[in-house]
């Protein structure tokens, strides 16, 4: 699995890498165990004002408008939306999936985003 990581952690709190660490492995879980994917591949960009994760797959695919959220996707949501982030799903039957993550910089979260773990 390719994993690429550009830029600088410096300015982006504990919570926030904790947020992007937790969804990357919820993607990618996702990507193995539902989407019965080949090939997933990682990107993390830390630059300017935000911190950004992309997580693609060559699964199955499926239809998010169409489909109920299941717990671990909620899960990634309410992470990310604790440090005032973005959590954005692409995907459609048959083309795979790419969830992109975006997390502002400097972001102070209100609650432990791994659940006091």
């Amino acid at each position: 699995m390719p994993v690429e990581v550009s830029g600088d952690e410096e300015g982006h709190g504990g919570a926030e890498l904790t947020a992007l660490y937790r969804a990357t492995q919820e993607a990618v879980t996702n990507a193995c165990r539902h989407a019965r994917a080949s090939q997933v591949t990682v990107a993390v960009r830390l630059a300017g004002g935000a911190a950004r994760l992309e997580v693609t797959d060559d699964g199955r695919g499926f239809a998010p408008e169409a489909t109920a959220a299941g717990f671990g996707l909620l899960g990634m949501r309410e992470r990310v939306h604790l440090v005032a982030g973005s959590v954005d799903v692409e995907s459609s039957p048959g083309a795979g999936t790419r969830v992109t993550v975006t997390v502002p910089r400097g972001t102070t979260a209100k609650f432990s985003v791994d659940g006091g773990r």
